[in-house]
């Protein structure tokens, strides 16, 4: 884990267990979310917010500035403002992200990233989600990419488990069969 992995994760949980506590888990990450890609989006605020030629109080009062305007929860404003203070909030963007992984975690959803050989239609979707809802005992958020090579079939990937339902992989176990080897 890289050390922006971990000044992310840390700063995450923090503001987790500030949301938590107002009961306010999805208002924080949507706030966070709008705000981080409010930054990440404009060059000169990034430039701004990691550049040593403006001073502390020239950032504070643009973020200030942002903040007037966006309106966050105060508990999300203060926790900008730390960030800018302790020098992390050219992090933003993975805390942002970490911080959306523990949301999800603590009202229990899990991410699925799912390969398709071609897109999906919206109910084939539906129904997958539903089976993969079904099959994990937990909310799942769908990620879709196409990669023509499966050829047919579907390849998901759960945390650190992979179901892989291809017909390239099905070929694959034909094809070891058919010269002798095993799995």
């Amino acid at each position: 884990m890289s050390s922006a992995t971990k000044i992310a994760k840390r700063y995450a949980d923090a503001l987790a267990d500030a949301a938590a506590a107002q009961g306010q888990l999805s208002a924080a990450a949507e706030e966070l979310h709008a705000f981080a890609h409010l930054v990440g989006q404009s060059k000169d605020l990034k430039d701004l917010f990691a550049s040593p030629a403006f001073t502390p109080n020239d950032k504070a009062a643009v973020l200030d500035a942002i903040i007037e305007r966006a309106k966050p929860t105060p508990f999300v404003a203060n926790f900008l403002r730390v960030l800018l203070k302790n020098f992390r909030i050219h992090y933003l963007a993975e805390i942002d992200e970490a911080f959306a992984a523990e949301v999800d975690r603590r009202v229990g959803v899990v991410t699925a990233d799912v390969t398709t050989a071609a897109p999906l239609t919206d109910a084939e979707r539906q129904v997958l989600a539903n089976r993969l809802t079904t099959m994990t005992g937990k909310q799942v958020k769908l990620s879709f990419v196409t990669n023509p090579e499966l050829i047919g079939g579907v390849v998901t990937k759960i945390g650190s488990r992979i179901y892989d339902g291809s017909i390239r992989a099905q070929l694959e176990v034909v094809k070891r069969q058919m010269s002798g080897q095993t799995r």
